[in-house]
């Protein structure tokens, strides 16, 4: 049985409390969240190189999963 190819999922962070953010995470047909106090991730999300938010936004939506199983 063949996946049918879905878009990617969508990150969003927003500042709820002193260093803690609601990342939420939006799929074709759900959406996931969690909060997280993680600042160092929340600067690489927030970084002006590419690569690096490339790479955070990944760990981001890993994170959503893992805290929302």
């Amino acid at each position: 049985m063949g996946k049918s190819k879905s878009p990617s999922p969508e990150l969003t962070k927003a500042l709820i409390g002193y260093g803690h953010y609601q990342l939420t995470v939006t799929y074709s047909d759900y959406v996931k969240t969690a909060i997280t106090g993680n600042m160092e991730l929340i600067d690489r999300l927030n970084s002006d190189v590419e690569k690096e938010r490339e790479e955070a936004t990944a760990e981001a939506i890993a994170f959503v999963q893992e805290q929302s199983l």
